[in-house]
C-alpha cells in the first residue's frame, strides 16, 4: 500500500481536526426544538455563496428571516414592477434546510424605492401602492410563511400622548396606514402570523408603553395582529448613536440592555393580550465599551443569556432570533463584534451561554 509522507499526514490531521471541531459544535436548533421555540437568524442572499456561512445557517437555525431581500427596495424597485429573485432564494433555502420562513417587512418608513417618495402627500396613491405591494408580496408566499413583520419601526423614540407615530412617507398622509397594512396582509395570507416589529422597546419604557397602547387598540378594533417583534439591538456601551456604516441609520440608536425583570414584565403584558412574542433582531455591540476583551465577551454573553431567559419565562415567547450570526457579515460592521460567531465562524462565549441555557432550562407553561 502507498505510504504518505509527513506533509500529507500533517494535512490529513488538520482536515480531521477541522471536521471534528465543526461536528463538536452543538446545534442550537436541536436544543431549542426541545423547548418548543425557534432559534432564528436573519440571512442575506449574497452571503449564501460562502460555504461556511451556508453550513452554519443550515446547522444552527430553525427559522430564517430575509435580511433585506423581501423589503420594498428589493421586491418593488419600480412602481408596480415586482422582482423576487433574492426573496425567493432565501425562501427556497429555508425549504431546503427544513426551516421556517419569517417574512420581513411589508411596510416601513425608510429603505423604500425612489418612486414611492414621489407619491408623498397623495393619500389615495399611497393607499393604492401599499395595498398592491402587500397583496403581491405576501400573496406570493401565501400559506408558506410562518410570519410577517407587517409594519416595521413606526413608533417614535420619544412618544408623547397621542403623538406616538413617526412622521414618514405614510404618516400623517395615511393616518390609518398601520391598520390598512395589517388588513391587507391578512387578506394576502390569512394563515401567516402578523407582527408589529420595533427596536428600543424590549423593556418597560415610554416607547414600549406606546406600542402596547397601539396594539391593544388594534386588537379591540378587530385589526388582525398576532404578535410583537422586539428587535433587541443592544450595546455594552449603553444607549447611543448607532455605530455602523449605513447612511440610512445615521441617527439610529442602539440600546443598553434592560434588566431581566423589565424584559420579563414587558413580555408578559404583551402575552396577556394574547399575542405571540418574538425577539427578532438580537445583537450586542461591544464597540466603545471598557474593559478587557475577555471581560467584554463575558458581559456580551450575559446579555444574550438575559434575553433568552426572559423569552423562556413565558410560553407565548416563541422565537429567539439574532440579526446575523457571524461578525464577518454583521450589518453593524465587524468592529462591533456583536454576533454569536466571530469572523472565522468560531463560537464565542455568548454562543456557549445560549447553549448552556437551552440545555438546562425548562420551558414555561
Amino acid at each position: 500500500c502507498a505510504v504518505m509522507d509527513s506533509s500529507s499526514v500533517r494535512t490529513l490531521f488538520m482536515l480531521l481536526m477541522a471536521a471534528n471541531s465543526v461536528a463538536d459544535v452543538p446545534r442550537l436548533r436541536d436544543l431549542a426544538s426541545k423547548l418548543n421555540i425557534f432559534v432564528g437568524t436573519a440571512a442575506g442572499a449574497t452571503k449564501l455563496s460562502d460555504g461556511q456561512y451556508n453550513s452554519t445557517l443550515k446547522d444552527q437555525f430553525s427559522l430564517v428571516t430575509p435580511e433585506n431581500s423581501c423589503k420594498w427596495l428589493a421586491t418593488e424597485p419600480g412602481e408596480g414592477k415586482f422582482q423576487f429573485t433574492d426573496c425567493d432564494l432565501i425562501y427556497n433555502t429555508t425549504v431546503k434546510y427544513n426551516q421556517s420562513f419569517r417574512g420581513h417587512n411589508l411596510c416601513w418608513g425608510t429603505h423604500n424605492p425612489a418612486w414611492l417618495s414621489r407619491l408623498a402627500g397623495n393619500r389615495s396613491a399611497l393607499e393604492t401602492a401599499l395595498k398592491r405591494h402587500i397583496l403581491t408580496v405576501a400573496g406570493r408566499y401565501r400559506g408558506k410563511a410562518y410570519a410577517w413583520d407587517v409594519v416595521n419601526e413606526a413608533v417614535s423614540n420619544s412618544p408623547t400622548g397621542n403623538a406616538y407615530l413617526k412622521t414618514n412617507i405614510w404618516y400623517p398622509t395615511v393616518p390609518n396606514y398601520i391598520d390598512l397594512a395589517f388588513q391587507s396582509a391578512f387578506a394576502a395570507d390569512p394563515k401567516a402570523k402578523l407582527f408589529y416589529n420595533d427596536y428600543a422597546a424590549e423593556g418597560l419604557n415610554a416607547k414600549s408603553n406606546a406600542i402596547y397602547g397601539m396594539v391593544k387598540s388594534m386588537i379591540s378594533r378587530g385589526i388582525p395582529i398576532h404578535g410583537i417583534g422586539l428587535q433587541a439591538h443592544l450595546s455594552l456601551a449603553g444607549s447611543g448613536v448607532f455605530g455602523g456604516e449605513d447612511r440610512h441609520f445615521s441617527d439610529w440608536k442602539l440600546s443598553s440592555a434592560p434588566s431581566y425583570d423589565d424584559i420579563v414584565a414587558n413580555v408578559k403584558r404583551f402575552a396577556d393580550l394574547g399575542l405571540e412574542i418574538h425577539f427578532t433582531e438580537l445583537d450586542v455591540s461591544m464597540r466603545g465599551s471598557q474593559g478587557s476583551e475577555n471581560g467584554k465577551l463575558q458581559k456580551q454573553a450575559d446579555i444574550y443569556s438575559r434575553v433568552l431567559k426572559a423569552c423562556l419565562s413565558n410560553s407565548r415567547c416563541k422565537n429567539y432570533e439574532v440579526w446575523g450570526f457571524t461578525d464577518k457579515y454583521t450589518w453593524l460592521g465587524s468592529q462591533n463584534e456583536p454576533d454569536l460567531f466571530d469572523v472565522k465562524y468560531q463560537p464565542k462565549p455568548c454562543f456557549d451561554a445560549v447553549v448552556n441555557i437551552l440545555r438546562n432550562k425548562t420551558v414555561a407553561v
